[in-house]
This record gives C-alpha cells, structure tokens and sequence, in this order.
C-alpha cells in the first residue's frame, strides 16, 4: 500500500464547499426535488463518508483524535432516525449510509492513488452490489425496498401537496392568483407532478441513490481534505477536467438495449437506471467540457441554463462525443 503524503496545509478557500453543502443539505426539502432523493437527510450519508476518511488518514499517520471525534459523531446520527421512526425506509437509509461509508473506506484502503472518481464509483458499486444481495435474500426481494422507498416518497409528496393546497386557499394568495392566473396554473402543475413523481422515483430508486451517493462522497472527500494535511489520495480535478475510464460507455449501451429492445420487456426497469445513472455521469462530463470551452466565462452557462433544454442537450452531445474526441487532451497535445 502506497503511503499517504503529509504535505503543508495549503489554505483552500470554505467558500465554495459550503455553498455546495449548503445545496446538499437544503435541494432534499425543496418541493419535487424532495420526492427525486432517495434519503433526505443528507447528513446522514456525509458524516459516516468523512469519518471513514478520517479513519484511514489515522492509519495513515493522521491525528487520532479527529478520527474519534467523527466516529462520535457518526454514531450519533446513526441512532437518529431517518424518516418515520422503525420504518423499513428508516432501516434502509441508516444501513446504506454504514455500508457506503465502509465500502469507501475500504476501496480507499486498496490504493491511496487511485483517482477520486474511481474510488467513489468502485465504492458505489461495491455497496450497490451488497444491498441487491441483501434484498435478493430478504423475504418479498427487492420489491420491498421498492416498496418502503414508494411509501416514503408518497409521504413526502402528500405533505407538501396538502401545504400548497392550504396556501392556494389562503385569502392573500386567492387574491394574487386572481391578478396572475399563471400562478395557479403553477400550482397546480406541481401537484400534479407530485402526484406522480413517487411512483416513478421509486422505480428508478438504485440510480437516484447511486448518483446521491456519489456527491455525498465528493462533498465528504472535500471536507476531509480542508480538515487535515494528510492526504489519503490525490485532489479533486476541476469541473472543467472531470473525465472518467471510456469504457462506461457500456453502461449507456446496456441501458439504451434493456430500453428498446421488445425480447428484454422484462429488464426496462434496469434500463431505465442504467441510463439515469450513465447519462447523468456523461451529462455532467459534457457540463465540464463546456467549461473549458468558456476558459472560466461562466456566464455563458448561466446563459445556457436559463433554456435547460439546451444546456442539457448540448451537454449530453458533448459528453459522449468527447468518448471518442477528447477535445480537452488533442488541444494539450497539439
């Protein structure tokens, strides 16, 4: 095992972690997007990701005393409940944050060298891996989990469609969707769409939760990094550079065959996350491409976000074709 570098403690800035941290901890209660987020307490997946940082830089010739104080820490908000107290939804949520936390930590463990993003990624599939062997061998399988995911959804999405619907009621509200219309018509496309979204999360719950997990992870790696000068591996490349192994394009390709294919009816669910789950990975590389088209001129994203249809087309384009063209790499060359 390679040894982790104790290097002087270069002063990074909080500015832009917390700002993320604060979207991490708060986009989990925002309405509809509450209803597309397997575990809303972040939290609870974060502190147990730091902790088992923590705990290999220990290893690695780091305080001990921070380890102790996050493992405090973990512990704690593992007794928290997570949603209704002694739901099945309760147990998952506590039991994926143990089994993500330690799946990292050992992937982290094998090579202090390998990259962020194929730690997170092994440490996602190892933990994925598990919990299918864990519901496989559970009573109903995993149209229980389904099951306990499409409840607590429901529950979310019944609690804040009844909070708009008393808002819509309110004299003060009535009065000012009586000047603008479109603000009821709003309204009531939210409902409907919180209506529906729960039962379509909850059949594409592996991806929703493997793509939460992966930013919890990054989030978690950050946060360590600002705690310690022991570095347990290398830091996280800019946006602008984020690119992963070609050969993911397999997944899309699985998925997109699952997905149109009528002889594998049976197997659209697994489709369906498989092409989530890629097509986000590849959105997002697509994202950093255009990053480094605009030389840090972020304006031009804001831009192109105020039409998100095109922000996420162009960006998909860019990220799969960057497979074949990996513009970034030809300019350095050339």
């Amino acid at each position: 095992m390679a040894e982790a570098t104790t290097t002087a403690l270069k002063k990074k800035s909080w500015w832009p972690l917390v700002w993320g941290l604060a979207a991490l901890l708060i986009c989990p209660y925002v309405p509809l997007v509450e209803t597309l987020i397997p575990i809303q307490q972040t939290l609870l997946l974060l502190v147990p990701v730091i902790t088992a940082c923590c705990i290999i830089g220990w290893m690695l010739g780091g305080r001990i005393a921070l380890a102790v104080i996050w493992i405090a820490f973990s512990v704690w908000m593992l007794l928290q409940p997570a949603g209704p107290h002694g739901t099945q939804y309760d147990l998952m949520a506590r039991g994926w944050a143990v089994l993500l936390a330690a799946s990292f930590g050992l992937v982290s463990l094998w090579g202090t060298r390998t990259p962020f993003f194929s730690r997170a990624l092994g440490a996602v599939g190892i933990a994925t891996a598990i919990g299918f062997l864990l519901a496989l061998s559970s009573p109903s399988g995993i149209a229980r989990f389904e099951h306990a995911a499409g409840e607590e959804f429901t529950r979310r999405a019944s609690a804040t469609t009844v909070r708009v619907q008393l808002s819509m009621k309110d004299p003060n509200s009535r009065q000012m969707m009586d000047k603008f219309p479109m603000m009821e018509e709003a309204n009531e496309w939210s409902l409907d769409a919180m209506r529906q979204m729960p039962a379509i999360a909850a059949t594409l719950l592996p991806a929703l939760l493997a793509l939460e997990s992966l930013a919890v992870l990054a989030f978690g790696w950050g946060v360590y990094r600002r705690l310690t000068p022991v570095e347990i591996g290398p830091p996280l490349s800019p946006l602008a550079e984020f690119r992963f192994n070609d050969q993911l394009i397999w997944g899309l390709a699985v998925g997109a065959t699952l997905w149109l294919l009528p002889a594998f009816e049976e197997g659209k669910n697994a489709g369906y996350n498989l092409l989530l789950f890629f097509g986000t990975l590849y959105l997002i590389r697509g994202i950093g491409v255009l990053g480094w088209i605009a030389r840090g001129r972020y304006i031009f994203l804001v831009v192109l976000g105020l039409i998100p249809h095109v922000l996420i087309g162009v960006a998909l384009a860019l990220g799969l074709g960057d497979t074949w063209l990996d513009l970034r790499k030809r300019v350095k060359v050339g």
